[in-house]
């Protein structure tokens, strides 16, 4: 945790707030709720574990345990609007498995928790140039060669509408690597606009793969406080992929081998610490050093 990451735990509050119409005296509830958790939070815990806590003790407040249901079905519903297309561009690609993956990548765009601002038409332009994009990390090419030795892989989502073009990339890894056993973990809790499992079921994840909850509410994978059955299939897994930010934050220094980090830097303090430019892609394997 960095007291930089304050700053954008209180603009989430000014989000839902906007985004609920809230009157003032709820939002003040908000802003002095988390102004409190803050104030005492343990600071060798991550960003994402402290916000899940926020998310937490402002929900009751709200009276609302999912405030974002809604636009996350609508980006769900756009995404699967367009994801034919998208389907066409990875198949007439000379290196398929790479344009899924920086389309999937791309996607990760759609977060009401980061600073950034988007809509609609700005998460369409982003995706449509997607494969013109450069990684700014690219260990992809380790990826593909630890799938092919793997037999179990698990993929991470992350956010509402990205989960449509996981989905795309899954079935581009599933036609290289036929025989891998595929599992695709959710948030147990909603929070934020991260993918549940009613996300999974409205883009039909289960068609793909063996759809799993981490059952618990953290913005993000923070191990310790997920599921026995989770946890079991983590360690089990021959390959993880983390997508989003939030889970690279959660899982960041984990010991566990083939772990690959796949996200837009949309944290100047991330980006600086990669060495690359905010909004940047990146597909980063875990450095065990």
């Amino acid at each position: 945790m960095n007291k930089a990451c304050f700053e954008c735990d209180y603009n989430q509050m000014r989000k839902i707030s906007e985004f609920c119409h809230l009157d003032e005296s709820i939002t003040k509830q908000l802003f002095d709720t988390t102004e409190l958790i803050l104030s005492q939070c343990d600071m060798s815990k991550t960003n994402p574990e402290i916000m899940g806590e926020i998310w937490q003790a402002i929900t009751p407040i709200i009276n609302n345990d999912d405030p974002y249901q809604k636009i996350k079905h609508e980006y769900n519903m756009l995404l699967l609007s367009m994801k034919e297309d998208f389907a066409r561009k990875i198949e007439s690609s000379s290196d398929s498995f790479t344009t899924a993956l920086k389309i999937a990548i791309t996607a990760n765009l759609i977060d009401f928790a980061a600073k950034h601002s988007f809509n609609k038409d700005s998460v369409q332009e982003f995706l449509n140039n997607a494969v013109n994009t450069t990684l700014a990390i690219d260990h992809s090419q380790e990826l593909k060669a630890t799938l092919k030795k793997a037999n179990t892989l698990l993929c991470l989502g992350d956010n509402c509408g990205e989960i449509v073009l996981d989905k795309l990339f899954i079935e581009e890894i599933r036609k290289n690597y036929p025989t891998l056993n595929i599992y695709y973990g959710v948030r147990g809790k909603p929070i934020v606009n991260d993918v549940t499992l009613i996300d999974a079921k409205e883009v039909n994840m289960e068609e793909v793969a063996t759809v799993i909850s981490n059952g618990d509410g953290s913005l993000g994978t923070v191990l310790e406080k997920t599921s026995p059955n989770f946890q079991q299939i983590f360690h089990d897994a021959d390959v993880v992929i983390c997508k989003g930010q939030g889970n690279y934050e959660g899982l960041l220094g984990n010991e566990k081998e083939n772990i690959f980090f796949m996200f837009m830097a949309k944290c100047e303090l991330v980006a600086k610490s990669l060495g690359i430019h905010t909004l940047g892609i990146v597909c980063l394997k875990n450095d065990l050093r």
